[in-house]
């Protein structure tokens, strides 16, 4: 039975939203950074490295270098991924 639009209670993309998170792994593209913080907001955006298939000194100079405010650079980097795996 398809639910009719009334039935949620949010839009499609805020389940998106809340539901989905991204790695940077495999990219090493501000661009793309950017573009996918954009699209599915910084809060579910983590660093990740695709070892042994990415030196990690590149995927750290990636993200050293990249075009983001330092809280959101934190945010990517580990404050994400900590909340996300509830880590602390």
């Amino acid at each position: 039975m398809p639910l009719k639009q009334s039935q949620l209670k949010k839009l499609p993309s805020e389940y998106f939203g809340a539901n989905i998170a991204i790695t940077t792994s495999g990219v090493f593209s501000h661009e793309a950074l950017v573009a996918a913080i954009h699209a599915i907001g910084i809060d579910n955006v983590m660093f990740s490295i695709d070892y042994p298939f990415e030196r990690t000194e590149a995927a750290v100079e990636f993200l050293r270098t990249a075009p983001l405010a330092p809280a959101d650079k934190a945010k990517v980097a580990h404050e994400n991924a900590e909340r996300i795996l509830r880590l602390k």
